[in-house]
């Protein structure tokens, strides 16, 4: 993406931000509307003010609520010149501290993070086959051959010709490959073609794939967030004050 694009895209985000703030701001509690205010002052600097780098703009457009980074960028930055947003970023801790973007990966990345999953987990099984006595082996046989078809099903034909909903649908999950197992077709010793049937498997899984959550959804989560977590803190000082 270009400078002048994502440059563009930053400021659009900043105003949806004052926007959701102003309307979700409670206007019978000063400190709110003072709050707003400052809010007010930050989008103001942050649009007509401030010179981005690239890589400011960048960092900032990677956050849920853009303007509120940016407020508490300018709330505690201690250089003595300007705001080197980055520099801050870094200093506040702000990558652990406030919500990020949930990135939208092609279709080409997507399965490639399953298969890197995938082999995580059959990393993890492996190893605690290698705990497991010979009759739990033995006890385990089926479960063992169908998650070594699944893994070889899933890294070779799957990733060759990817139904995109199905990676959706296996990358909710820490452990897609005991996800696939519990759908695939009993195993047995005696010729079932676990790899052929696990096509007409998947595709009769009812995947009710949950769609990407837009910007302004994002955002209002950030901020009933922050909203909780500044009445907790209001809650407990006044407790404390009793």
């Amino acid at each position: 993406m270009e400078y002048r694009e994502a440059l563009g895209i930053l400021r659009n985000r900043l105003d949806d931000s004052l926007t959701q703030h102003a309307a979700e701001t409670d206007k019978s509690d000063i400190g709110e509307i003072y709050k707003l205010q400052e809010y007010s002052e930050t989008h103001y600097y942050m649009k007509a003010v401030h010179d981005y780098t690239a890589a400011e703009v960048e960092a900032l457009l990677s956050f849920v609520d853009p303007l509120e980074v940016a407020f508490w960028c300018r709330e505690e930055n201690t250089h003595e010149v300007g705001l080197p947003i980055c520099d801050i970023l870094k200093e506040i801790n702000a990558d652990s501290r406030f919500p990020k973007m949930t990135p939208e990966l092609s279709p080409e990345d997507k399965v490639h993070t399953l298969v890197i999953r995938l082999g995580k987990n059959l990393y993890e099984y492996q190893e605690k086959l290698q705990t497991w006595s010979n009759q739990q082996l033995i006890d385990h046989s089926e479960e063992i051959a169908a998650t070594m078809a699944a893994y070889k099903y899933m890294t070779e034909e799957f990733a060759n010709n990817p139904p995109e909903h199905i990676a959706d649908y296996l990358l909710q999950f820490e452990n897609p490959l005991a996800v696939l197992c519990e759908h695939w077709p009993e195993c047995t010793l005696f010729g079932v073609d676990v790899i052929a049937d696990i096509k007409d498997e998947i595709k009769d899984l009812q995947v009710k794939r949950e769609q990407p959550k837009s910007v302004h959804e994002q955002l209002k989560e950030a901020s009933r967030s922050v909203q909780e977590q500044t009445k907790s803190e209001k809650k407990q000082r006044g407790d404390g004050a009793r």
